[in-house]
């Protein structure tokens, strides 16, 4: 499941590599939901606020990219719901990126995380099984949650 799907390029992306497997994408504007559902017909994306409306609906993984990068009133509660919410969805394991608040630079706009502290909570919303993943690119760090 791709939480945030925008105009569905994650979906398109697997198709490129050949994947096969189920797929669905969920955002949270109508305007991305309707753009996507005309770029890929036939693909189950959905308008959803999970925090107001969750769905009982289970996938093997959920994917989050991007996010969780905007600047809220409380950014860590939100994050926190977000990732709670969504790991319950899934059945092996969630997926997530973040900023990373050591890159050097900042974007008054974006929220960044600090990597000490983003593990503590990591390892707290899955009982201590995670994994982080930071150099890829300087500004970006990948969380993986697993059941």
């Amino acid at each position: 499941m791709d939480l945030g799907c925008g105009l569905g390029c994650l979906y398109g992306f697997l198709k490129t590599k050949g994947w096969a497997g189920e797929y669905k994408g969920i955002d949270i504007l109508e305007l991305m939901v309707r753009k996507a559902s005309r770029r890929f017909p036939g693909v189950p994306f959905e308008k959803r606020d999970i925090l107001k409306n969750p769905t009982s609906e289970k996938w093997d993984y959920v994917l989050i990219n991007g996010v969780l990068n905007h600047k809220v009133k409380d950014n860590w509660a939100w994050i926190e719901a977000m990732v709670l919410a969504s790991f319950a969805m899934a059945e092996k394991g969630l997926a997530f990126n973040l900023l990373n608040a050591e890159a050097g630079w900042e974007d008054p706009e974006l929220f960044y995380a600090h990597p000490k502290l983003l593990g503590e909570k990591a390892r707290v919303w899955s009982k201590g099984n995670y994994k982080i993943v930071k150099g890829y690119l300087p500004e970006d760090i990948t969380v993986y949650l697993y059941h």
